[in-house]
């Protein structure tokens, strides 16, 4: 009887969701040389995003994404606060987030920003992409079977 009743019970499996978020928000402050916060109420601004292998070289092989030049993204700039979410390609980012960050252990984010959209300067200096507690616990599961999370 015991055996006919858990037969009789709907099945439910544990399954692992295929895949890392491919958007990463972004959240940056914009001054002047004199610490003076840009954008006042509200102004566009143009912003152009690349990832990088060398803290600091400007040889393109150390550009490991996107694998041309970085596409321009505009957003609003208030009080030196803006918000970008590199990779969105369904809300007008131009370039997909597709960079394995398996492949190297230390990145660096480049953020170049521009006033009038063609004449960029870029922001220094690169910051290091550290991985956060989700790509941490991520990188810790393997396969599609039973975890050892949490036991």
């Amino acid at each position: 009887m015991v055996l006919l009743v858990l037969l009789l019970l709907p099945q439910t499996w544990a399954r692992a969701v295929s895949g890392v978020p491919t958007i990463l928000g972004y959240q940056g402050r914009l001054t002047n040389s004199s610490g003076d916060l840009l954008g006042g109420s509200g102004t566009t601004y143009y912003f152009k995003f690349s990832i990088w292998d060398h803290i600091s070289s400007t040889n393109t092989v150390n550009r490991v994404w996107p694998s041309s030049a970085p596409g321009t993204v505009t957003t609003t700039v208030r009080q030196g606060v803006f918000n970008v979410n590199i990779g969105d390609t369904a809300n007008s980012y131009p370039d997909t987030l597709n960079y394995d960050f398996n492949t190297n252990q230390t990145v660096y984010l480049q953020v170049e920003a521009s006033s009038d959209g063609s004449s960029f300067q870029t922001l220094t200096p690169r910051q290091a992409m550290n991985a956060n507690s989700f790509a941490q616990l991520a990188g810790a599961v393997s396969g599609t079977n039973s975890s050892s999370i949490g036991t």
